[in-house]
Formats: C-alpha cells, sequence, structure tokens
C-alpha cells in the first residue's frame, strides 16, 4: 500500500482511512465564480499555512507555525509543488489541497466565507484527476472519525472508510 507513513494524526485522536477507487468516473467540479487555481510555490505557500492555521484552529488539524511546516514540507520525499492545488480570491488564498507522490490526499481546507461553494469538491477532483491520469488504481486520506462534514464530502467524491484507527 505504501501509505501507512501518512496516517497516523499528530493528535491522538480516533479517525477513519478513506478510499477513493480510481477507476470509478471522475465528475467535474467547477471552481466557484471568482476563483482561480495558482501554481503553488515558496511565495505563496506562507498564505497556504496561514489559511490551514485559521481553519485547524476551528478543530480537525493542528495549527503550525509556518517557520516549522515549510522546511519538514519541502524536505519530504513525497512533496511534490505541482500536486499542492490553491484556489484563490483575488489575492486571498481561499483553499488549498496539499497531496503526496504516493496516491495520498495530506491536507484540504477551506477559507470559511467559500465553504459550501463546490470550492472543496473542486480542489478535491483536481487532485483526483492528477492521480487518475498518474495511472494509480486508488488514493487515500485519513480524517478524523467527528468530522462528518469532510466526511460527506468525500463520500459524495466516491470515498469509502476502509479503516478505523483509535
Amino acid at each position: 500500500m505504501g501509505c501507512s507513513r501518512r496516517l497516523p494524526l499528530s493528535r491522538d485522536v480516533p479517525y477513519f482511512r478513506m478510499r477513493r477507487d480510481l477507476g470509478a468516473p471522475i465528475m467535474p467540479a467547477p471552481l466557484p465564480p471568482g476563483v482561480v487555481l495558482v501554481p503553488f510555490d515558496e511565495r505563496i505557500a506562507p498564505a497556504c499555512r496561514e489559511l490551514m492555521n485559521r481553519v485547524y484552529a476551528e478543530g480537525f488539524g493542528d495549527a503550525v507555525p509556518f517557520e516549522t511546516w515549510w522546511p519538514r514540507l519541502v524536505a519530504d520525499p513525497d512533496f511534490d509543488p505541482a500536486l499542492c492545488y490553491v484556489a484563490a480570491n483575488g489575492a486571498a488564498v481561499v483553499g488549498y489541497c496539499q497531496t503526496w507522490i504516493e496516491p495520498f490526499i495530506k491536507d484540504l481546507v477551506v477559507d470559511r466565507a467559500f465553504r459550501r461553494s463546490g470550492l472543496g469538491a473542486a480542489l478535491m477532483i483536481q487532485a483526483l484527476t492528477t492521480y487518475a491520469a498518474r495511472n494509480e488504481s486508488f488514493v487515500d486520506l485519513k480524517t478524523d472519525v467527528d468530522n462528518l462534514v469532510a466526511q460527506s464530502l468525500y463520500r459524495r467524491l466516491g470515498f469509502v472508510v476502509v479503516e478505523r484507527v483509535g
């Protein structure tokens, strides 16, 4: 499987490992009006981490200083900036999806003002389409057992629970 080192949460909470079969059709999901995808690089990375910290402060994630996160990210052998999807509305980063070279979706965060707009689905579809084009057979992710909103999105996109941990 190869994804096991990606699965533990840094917080000691129960989580689900979910999987999406990439042989199943991937339905398009448009970006909301006014939102565009922009390339991920060192210049936009601080805004992505700031969005992650804002969202994770609401629960279901760990706020980490950029100065801690960035060196770890770029040193990870599974990191590829082309596999990080950034959604912007003007100059503001409003969505971020980080994936690994191996078929694993690490993070998905959406600014509160853009939730329920289809942005999360659009970012996930970008990742699924990329993995399918690379001929991967499946993609995994993990989500807190109590994160029902995220689980609902993942299920709509074809993910199923394959394991509960904790």
